[in-house]
């Protein structure tokens, strides 16, 4: 069921991203490098590190808004909005998508 879940979320990431690159690809991976890439590049603190598939499987799982409220509300030692309150919900839902959308090819 696992494998399913991560199956049909990589099919949804790659509908999105199958018909050029998605703007909110661009804008999510622009949110990543100046805003979580710090933490998310290297596991600080436990942070799944982007493009890992080992650590962001059981979050593929948990779905697109789980993870975005999590961002936003702040989750285990990640601070809410990754400690920049002025990031709005969309910044935050795109960075998110664009972490989710690195592990379509693992």
């Amino acid at each position: 069921m696992k494998l399913y879940a991560i199956t049909m979320l990589t099919g949804l990431v790659a509908g999105i991203t199958g018909c050029g690159k998605d703007p909110r690809l661009e804008k999510g991976e622009a949110v990543f490098v100046a805003n979580c890439k710090v933490c998310h590049a290297q596991g600080i603190n436990g942070a799944p590190i982007v493009g890992n598939i080992k650590m962001w499987g059981p979050r593929l799982e948990q779905g697109h808004e789980v993870l975005v409220s999590h961002a936003i509300t702040g989750y285990g030692l990640m601070p809410a909005r990754a400690g920049r309150l002025d990031l709005s919900d969309e910044n935050i839902s795109n960075a998110v998508l664009y972490m989710m959308s690195t592990v379509e090819n693992q």
